[in-house]
C-alpha cells in the first residue's frame, strides 16, 4: 500500500470524517463483507486497511486489484496453481485467496471485473471454496471480503455489466467515503501534514495558500491535493507562500484550476456581483462561478458578506391603507 496517501487519508476533524472513523471502528470486528464506495483518490484502500487492522483477525490483508491482470491471469493470481499445472509452473502458487486465509481479501476496483470472471469470484466468496489451476481437488480459505469501487454497482447492474448476485454478496455493509469537496474544512490540516512529511516538521504554509487550496476543485481528491502540496514545498524557499503555490500549479498538467484572485477586494466584488445576478441564490451563483455551493458559503464568511433579508413586505406588515 502506498504510504503517501494511506497514512493521512483519515486525517480531519470534519463531521464527515468523525462519522467515518466511528463507522469503521463499529463494523471492523464484524464478519460481514464490506463494499467501500468513493471517488478516485479518497482513500478507499486505507479504509480497507483500517477495517482489517481493527478486525482482530489473525491473518493478513491481501490487496488484489482486479483490473491489474488480464482474464487469462486472473484465476491464477486469485486461486493459485499446483506445480506443473502448465508450462512454466515450476512451483506451487497459493494465490491471493489462500494467502488471505484467516485475514482479509481486498478487491480493489471491483467494478472493472469482467462478467465471465464474476461468477467464479462469487462462488469463492459465498463458499470459501475454489479450485486452483491444475489441482484435482478444491481448496478452502477463510477470508473476509472487502471490495472497493468508484462506480455505482447498482448502475452497472442496471446496465448489465455487473452481476446482481455478486453485488448483493459484496454489499453486506456499504461505506461511502466523502470526496474532498465535502470535507473542505479538513484541507488545512491535511496540507500541514503533507508539508511536514515532504519538508520536515517546521515547514509552515501561509494562510492565503490554505484559503486558495480550499477554494479549488479537486477531481483527484486527497491524492491530487498531496501532489500539489508536495510540489509547492519543493518550490518554496521557506514558508510555502503564494509564489510557491503558483509555481507548483504552473508546472502541473492537472484538472485542478485555481480560482484565487490576487486582490481581496476584487474577489469580494466578483462574489457579490455573482450573488446579486443570481438574486442571492447560492446554488445559481455557484454554478455561474463554476464552484461547489459550499465554496460560496465559505467565501461569504471569509469576505464578511451577509445574506440580505429578501423577505418581501406582506399586506398587514404595518402598512396603512
Amino acid at each position: 500500500m502506498s504510504a503517501s496517501i494511506h497514512d493521512v487519508a483519515l486525517i480531519g476533524s470534519s463531521p464527515a470524517m468523525q462519522q467515518l472513523r466511528a463507522l469503521v471502528a463499529t463494523i471492523a470486528p464484524m464478519r460481514l463483507p464490506v463494499l467501500i464506495e468513493g471517488e478516485t483518490g479518497t482513500g478507499k484502500e486505507l479504509v480497507a486497511s483500517l477495517l482489517h487492522q481493527q478486525s482482530g483477525r489473525s491473518g493478513v490483508l491481501v490487496a488484489f486489484n482486479v483490473c491489474a491482470l488480464g482474464e487469462s491471469m486472473f484465476e491464477d493470481a486469485l486461486f493459485g496453481h499446483v506445480k506443473g499445472a502448465y508450462t512454466g509452473a515450476l512451483f506451487e502458487s497459493l494465490g491471493f485467496l489462500r494467502e488471505a486465509n484467516g485475514g482479509t481479501a481486498f478487491f480493489d476496483e471491483i467494478s472493472g471485473l469482467p462478467l465471465p470472471l464474476q461468477a467464479k469470484l462469487l462462488r469463492a466468496i459465498e463458499t470459501g471454496v475454489f479450485r486452483p489451476i491444475g489441482a484435482s481437488r478444491d481448496a478452502r480459505s477463510d477470508f473476509r471480503p472487502i471490495a472497493a469501487t468508484n462506480e455505482s454497482l447498482s448502475a452497472l447492474v442496471d446496465e448489465g455489466r455487473f452481476r446482481a448476485d455478486l453485488k448483493h454478496r459484496l454489499s453486506g455493509i456499504v461505506i461511502r467515503i466523502p470526496s474532498l469537496v465535502e470535507r473542505v474544512d479538513d484541507i488545512p490540516e491535511l496540507c500541514r501534514h503533507f508539508a511536514r512529511i515532504a519538508a520536515g516538521p517546521n515547514r509552515s504554509i501561509d494562510a492565503d495558500v490554505l484559503a486558495t487550496l480550499q477554494d479549488m476543485e479537486w477531481p483527484g481528491n486527497i491524492r491530487e491535493l498531496k501532489q500539489v502540496v508536495d510540489a509547492a514545498c519543493a518550490f518554496a524557499r521557506g514558508t510555502v507562500d503564494v509564489r510557491a503555490l503558483d509555481m507548483a500549479l504552473a508546472h502541473r498538467k492537472s484538472a485542478v484550476q485555481p480560482i484565487r484572485v490576487a486582490n481581496h477586494l476584487v474577489a469580494r466584488r466578483e462574489l457579490v456581483s455573482a450573488l446579486e445576478h443570481a438574486s442571492w441564490d447560492t446554488e445559481v451563483a455557484a454554478s455561474a462561478l463554476g464552484v461547489h455551493r459550499a465554496t460560496i458559503y465559505r467565501r461569504m464568511r471569509r469576505f464578511g458578506i451577509d445574506m440580505p433579508n429578501l423577505r418581501q413586505p406582506q399586506f398587514g406588515d404595518g402598512a396603512t391603507g
